[in-house]
């Protein structure tokens, strides 16, 4: 960091939830100090996630209404906060963890606007959705010095590949919008399109498809916090995955700098990871895990988080069957959905290569938990552990999803 440079904390809450829910993301910046050890400002925004506000509750929790203008809003505030050299750090769950996925898409794809620049922030998230249409600021950099090493040289831009001019627009967003990097993004179990099921059919928004939630080589640090024991189908996670292209010998590019990426599987269903049950110990678990990592980067909090002896035993939500009433059991058919541990990688054709899910990691409580419980005996982590011929009973320490190796 730069003298005199601050830390900035963005905590952005999950469906339907209020700062009454105690949510780990409220309760994150609850404990977020004023200042750091190093002696740093830090300075944070807080947002109550979509379907929260009032007339919002079955139009943002269903159709995810509110998720643009929460994304828009956590921007502008990041624009009339931000400094160069600044660290930014973004929080969120479920919603609001695809909400903080969503912002840092946006600056990836578009960079962060000056104040005053002559473009809006309206007019920068438009062409943030509209992915195919526009180019991203990456691409418009690298075409500008592209575009200057070809006149050194005496070539045109119309020259193959042809370079077009950018247009007025992406001329301001080149001179007014700075590419910045994400210093910390700390999320619990980003839940993206939700909807609302009925009989076999499920209606739900398609606007979350355009917004940009992968990885990008501007994220310094990314971790994510997993739910074992959420079963409802529309409540999948957003798994952080990398593109594996099948090159070889002269088409074979070097490496870009990667993030360091931990997703994190932990005991209990959606909301015992984020938070907002009351009485709920198994939360403190992933809290705890996130506010190490999150310390370790820089930022200082006002407390530990303490960790009960014996909280890996709390009981587990039945989300499946308590969501909506019970509606959603009865419209599903009393189909549970199990969440894939260790998913592994699947073929793509076109561009050809692969898909693979990130550095998953199983936390060492699940393992306290199956040896201390015998009624815990979710499925996908039994199908896991034979896949991998290993017994949770004898694991010792949080493992690799991959190889099962113990890695603390």
């Amino acid at each position: 960091m730069r003298p005199g440079a601050k830390r900035i904390a963005l905590f952005l809450d999950g469906t339907w939830n209020t700062v009454r829910d105690n949510t780990n993301v409220w309760r994150l910046r609850a404990l977020c100090a004023e200042q750091s050890a190093d002696g740093a400002r830090q300075v944070v925004y807080y947002d109550t996630g979509v379907g929260s506000r009032k007339g919002e509750k079955l139009r943002g929790g269903m159709f995810g209404y509110g998720l643009d203008s929460n994304v828009i809003s956590a921007y502008r505030w990041l624009i009339e906060n931000y400094e160069p050299g600044d660290d930014v750090f973004v929080f969120g769950f479920s919603r609001g963890a695809f909400t903080a996925r969503s912002l840092t898409g946006l600056i990836a794809k578009c960079g962060l606007l000056q104040p005053g620049a002559p473009l809006s922030v309206e007019q920068i998230f438009k062409r943030y959705i509209d992915s195919k249409a526009t180019r991203p600021i990456y691409q418009l950099q690298f075409e500008q010095r592209e575009l200057s090493r070809r006149l050194k040289r005496g070539e045109s831009s119309t020259d193959e590949p042809r370079i077009f001019p950018p247009s007025r627009e992406e001329q301001w967003l080149l001179s007014y919008s700075q590419r910045i990097n994400i210093e910390f993004t700390g999320v619990f179990d980003t839940v993206g399109s939700l909807g609302v099921p009925f009989g076999n059919f499920w209606f739900s928004s398609k606007r979350s498809q355009f917004h940009h939630t992968r990885l990008s080589n501007l994220y310094r640090r990314t971790y994510q916090a997993l739910a074992i024991d959420e079963h409802r189908r529309h409540f999948s996670p957003a798994i952080w995955t990398k593109f594996t292209p099948l090159q070889t010998g002269a088409q074979a590019r070097t490496p870009r700098l990667q993030p360091l990426v931990e997703q994190r599987w932990f005991v209990g269903a959606h909301a015992n990871i984020g938070g907002g049950y009351i009485d709920d110990r198994l939360a403190q678990i992933p809290l705890a895990w996130l506010v190490e990592k999150a310390t370790l980067t820089g930022l200082s909090f006002k407390y530990p988080v303490q960790i009960d002896p014996g909280s890996f035993r709390d009981p587990v939500a039945d989300s499946y069957s308590q969501f909506a009433g019970g509606f959603y059991k009865l419209a599903t058919f009393g189909q549970r959905h199990l969440r894939s541990i260790g998913s592994g990688r699947f073929g793509v054709a076109s561009p050809p290569g692969y898909v693979k899910s990130v550095n998953e990691t199983i936390d060492a409580s699940v393992f306290d938990r199956w040896r201390s419980d015998a009624a815990y005996r979710p499925q996908n982590l039994a199908t896991w552990a034979t896949l991998r011929q290993v017994d949770p009973a004898c694991l010792m320490g949080a493992v690799s999803a991959d190889s099962a190796e113990v890695i603390t």
